[in-house]
């Protein structure tokens, strides 16, 4: 009879072993409540490697709320004596599992205010395991009905946005449920960013390394319309779209000043320097545009490759295809501002201002995509 029931005990810890997803769950929090308990009690009955919880500086009061996780098996909590946001207690997290659980396939991050569905945290999970070579994405619909307007506004907003800058369109540009294979965690772990933008910069920064990123629909849920987030909409939301269109703007002020010294080589040259050599030369806008172009496009190479995209190496590669673009971009510029000055008999300096600004916005996404790609 004993060795009976000896036997049963050796089946069940053998078949609970042969059922352990080598996975590691993942929950910062600040100040929670009973929903957090409630998710991790519900993750601890699951086979998962193992549960670690972030207090990222919590109040006193809610000390009760992580002793009580602590005591549940296969939960360890971790603590920040200050708040220090999101994203780095995303990172000490992940700090924490790349040195005691080495082996374990991934982790999956969940959110401490009762958004995620045990289901959906499992089905996560299980596709990080069947993928450790991409980033799993739990993704919100927010085409429902109930979903908060800002919300849905704010959410479709960025996913659009995010689109056009980075090239792929996310259903959910914002979601805590998320699968990081443990391959890229050191990764991670470098990527700037310490509060709720860590988020956005991990997906961007997976799109320069060309980590797949990979999407599975979940539950939208949203609890007394997300009261219970930290998230703050004004603060929180400059911080992501800066980081959005952060090399943008950096090609727009390289861009306007190197524009800028390309109209002043222009207007030097075609208004003061080429009729003082040869007054009657026939080709005086297109000489002009010619040189002023080559010194300053030289100067816009130099500043995008090494500031606005930060590309290393490949220096010639680079500079060749650079090169060709903007002769390309030369030719249509002179052939379009003779073509205007001819038709309209406008001053070619106010012509070539309008129809470089045009020229810039496809010179960025052509240099960020095909030129300067990492």
């Amino acid at each position: 009879m004993k060795k009976n029931q000896a036997a049963k005990r050796r089946e069940k810890l053998n078949k609970q072993k042969n059922n352990t997803m080598n996975v590691a769950i993942m929950i910062p929090s600040l100040n929670p409540d009973e929903k957090l308990t409630n998710y991790v009690r519900q993750l601890a009955k699951e086979c998962f490697r193992e549960i670690v919880v972030i207090n990222d500086g919590s109040s006193e009061q809610y000390d009760s709320i992580f002793d009580e996780i602590s005591t549940l098996e296969k939960c360890t909590v971790l603590r920040h004596e200050v708040n220090k946001g999101k994203g780095r207690a995303l990172k000490t997290g992940m700090d924490y599992i790349l040195h005691h659980l080495p082996d374990c396939v991934g982790i999956v991050t969940g959110d401490a205010d009762g958004q995620h569905r045990l289901k959906d945290t499992i089905r996560v999970a299980r596709e990080l395991i069947k993928n450790d070579n991409r980033l799993i994405l739990g993704s919100r619909n927010f085409n429902s009905p109930h979903i908060p307007a800002r919300s849905s506004f704010g959410n479709k907003l960025t996913s659009w946005v995010f689109a056009i800058m980075f090239g792929q369109k996310l259903m959910d540009t914002q979601t805590g449920l998320r699968g990081i294979p443990l391959k890229i965690v050191p990764t991670m772990l470098e990527i700037a960013g310490e509060r709720f933008e860590y988020e956005m910069n991990m997906l961007i920064e997976c799109r320069r390394q060309k980590i797949e990123i990979f999407e599975i629909p979940i539950e939208t849920v949203y609890i007394d319309e997300n009261s219970s987030s930290h998230f703050n909409p004004i603060v929180d939301s400059i911080k992501i779209y800066w980081l959005i269109f952060r090399s943008f703007f950096s090609f727009i002020f390289t861009s306007i000043s190197c524009t800028l010294l390309d109209l002043l080589l222009f207007t030097l040259l075609a208004k003061l320097v080429i009729p003082m050599v040869s007054p009657s030369f026939g080709y005086r806008i297109e000489l002009a545009t010619a040189i002023a172009r080559v010194i300053s496009a030289s100067v816009n190479f130099i500043v995008n490759k090494n500031v606005v995209f930060h590309k290393k190496g490949h220096i010639v590669s680079s500079a060749v295809k650079y090169f060709c673009l903007a002769i390309v971009q030369m030719t249509i510029s002179a052939k379009t501002v003779k073509f205007f000055f001819e038709l309209l008999g406008w001053n070619e300096v106010i012509i070539k201002a309008m129809v470089d600004t045009v020229l810039f916005i496809a010179n960025y996404f052509i240099q960020k995509r095909f030129i300067f790609k990492k």
